[in-house]
């Protein structure tokens, strides 16, 4: 039992220490990766689509 509650405390901490940018990047990171399982024009433009900034993200979160 005390293991379980120090690894929820443990995970717990973890993720209050995200930020929004470290989401960001994750998921861009995800997606990024997901488009290699594409080919030709169809890979090309899934990663155009995964190709916007943090802060151009922001702006239309608006």
């Amino acid at each position: 039992m005390k293991a379980v509650v120090l690894l929820l405390a443990t995970l717990l901490l973890l993720t209050a220490g995200c930020s929004k940018r470290a989401w960001y990047d994750g998921m861009q990171a995800g997606h990024n990766y997901d488009c290699g399982n594409l080919e030709g024009e169809a890979k090309e433009k899934c990663l155009q689509q995964g190709n916007m900034s943090y802060d151009q993200y922001k702006e239309i979160q608006k």
